[in-house]
């Protein structure tokens, strides 16, 4: 993945950071709920963005 950059998106981001509150304060509801919706971002980013197949090599 060389010369590509990742970009999270304004959301992900924000869920993040709620994430990190939740870790820092100490509080295991925003950080489960935090944790829910970045997966559920990751999850339909992956559905949507599939990995790209490895080329086939040529025999000669």
């Amino acid at each position: 993945m060389a010369g590509r950059r990742k970009v999270l998106s304004p959301v992900h981001a924000r869920a993040l950071i709620k994430e990190a509150i939740g870790i820092i304060e100490g509080d295991c509801a925003i950080q489960a709920e935090a944790a829910g919706e970045i997966a559920a971002i990751e999850a339909a980013h992956t559905s949507s963005n599939p990995e790209p197949r490895p080329k086939r090599s040529t025999r000669t």
